[in-house]
């Protein structure tokens, strides 16, 4: 299997790791053509969470918002914006252990591409389950 990183923005909360966002997650993301889906691995640390050990649920809906929105710029050449996002956390995400963020488009519909994503610790459980619909951007040059 063969993983294309992707370039990341600088600034960006979650993708930056060009240093210029101090705050970003800095994670790499990887297409997977084969399986056409993104994933992000990662490991938290204390700074991501919200209790007690626990991944603050707005980092994990970051995250699988950009590996969505990787996943819709990998299969249609274009940024989309978000329009909704429905996430389900049936987990807990803990510091210190290892997970992986895993993204794809399911459906076109004109301008609206649905997406999905997941998070999975190492054994392969879900511990995060998201949804979400992105307006695909028309061009300022009309």
């Amino acid at each position: 299997m063969s993983l294309e990183k992707m370039p990341g923005y600088d600034g960006c909360f979650v993708c930056d790791t060009s240093g210029e966002n101090p705050r970003s997650l800095s994670v790499n993301i990887y297409w997977d053509n084969e399986k056409e889906e993104i994933q992000i691995p990662f490991r938290p640390d204390e700074t991501w969470c919200g209790f007690e050990g626990i991944v603050h649920g707005g980092i994990l809906a970051a995250l699988t918002d950009d590996a969505m929105s990787w996943a819709l710029k990998k299969t249609t050449q274009s940024f989309g914006l978000t329009a909704s996002l429905s996430i389900r956390y049936l987990r807990p995400v803990r510091a210190g252990e290892s997970y992986k963020v895993i993204g794809s488009v399911h459906d076109h519909e004109g301008r609206k591409i649905h997406t999905k994503a997941r998070i999975v610790d190492e054994k392969g459980k879900v511990h995060v389950d998201a949804k979400a619909i992105f307006v695909l951007q028309i061009s300022n040059n009309k």
